[in-house]
């Protein structure tokens, strides 16, 4: 962008309150935002009234669970214009994707990661172990289905993050979101050689910041893959917004925590 297009975004953007953080974007996702958040509250509302007799009452913060809301920043893509929003940033990154396609399986995630040859697989395989582990069934780590609602979608990731979690806690510890490099082991604990070569194979993907083949700081995958409380993110869908989970089509889809305004990719799944 020109610096008299950035000026003139900037210009225009407004700031709006989304789930208790503020951040500017464009008037178009400031608009988007807010009627995600009255529906949210509405289902909030009704999810308190039904909670059997003597239930505590949840605030709206922890029901939504939401910590971060990043919107406009400078550079480029959906956020340089103000038409994007990155949603947990530290709890849930670019995951790998699994498609299978009509011309056969796909491997995606984040472009700038796509020449690093086997990370994607290895981290598909470790989600497979972790799933059967859980409940015999390999994960499905597909971008979005012809058809396919995003509860649906979120079902099926949030059993995969759930798995994951569980394979690997009770050899990694849990309280940190972030992974600095040095995995913190638990302590007493012998790790099989598997679970810690796939707890490094996971962590590749979750990076933050550029893609690199051995990554100093990602997520942590002992607390799971996504942090997306299910109405959230179906709120998100039904509002028409592309989630960067499963709407960048079959090559880049898998990015957790962004959303945008843009169109949604067909990824071609079966």
């Amino acid at each position: 962008m020109t610096p008299s297009e950035v000026a003139a975004v900037e210009a225009a953007l407004v700031t709006v309150r989304s789930f208790g953080r503020r951040t500017r974007v464009a008037p178009r996702l400031a608009a988007i935002l807010a009627r995600v958040e009255e529906s949210l509250h509405a289902e909030w509302t009704r999810a308190q009234v039904a909670l059997p007799g003597g239930a505590p009452v949840q605030t709206f913060a922890t029901w939504h669970d939401v910590r971060s809301c990043g919107g406009y920043r400078k550079g480029g893509g959906w956020h340089a214009r103000g038409l994007a929003v990155d949603i947990d940033y530290r709890r849930q990154g670019y995951v790998a994707t699994r498609t299978r396609t009509a011309r056969g399986v796909v491997y995606g995630g984040e472009a700038a990661g796509a020449g690093f040859r086997g990370v994607r697989e290895a981290f598909a395989a470790a989600c497979d172990r972790a799933c059967v582990a859980l409940d015999g069934e390999p994960a499905d780590l597909s971008a979005r289905k012809a058809g396919e609602g995003t509860g649906a979608v979120w079902d099926r990731w949030d059993r995969t993050s759930r798995a994951v979690a569980a394979y690997l806690a009770p050899y990694y510890q849990t309280e940190d979101d972030l992974d600095a490099g040095d995995a913190d082991e638990r302590e007493g604990v012998e790790i099989p050689p598997q679970v810690a070569a796939d707890y490094q194979a996971l962590r590749v993907p979750l990076v933050v910041g550029q893609p690199r083949p051995a990554p100093r700081l990602t997520r942590n995958p002992a607390r799971g893959l996504i942090a997306w409380a299910r109405p959230v993110l179906v709120a998100l869908g039904d509002a028409g917004l592309r989630l960067g989970l499963c709407d960048f089509g079959a090559r880049e889809s898998g990015d957790a925590h962004h959303m945008d305004t843009a169109s949604r990719i067909a990824s071609g799944a079966v």
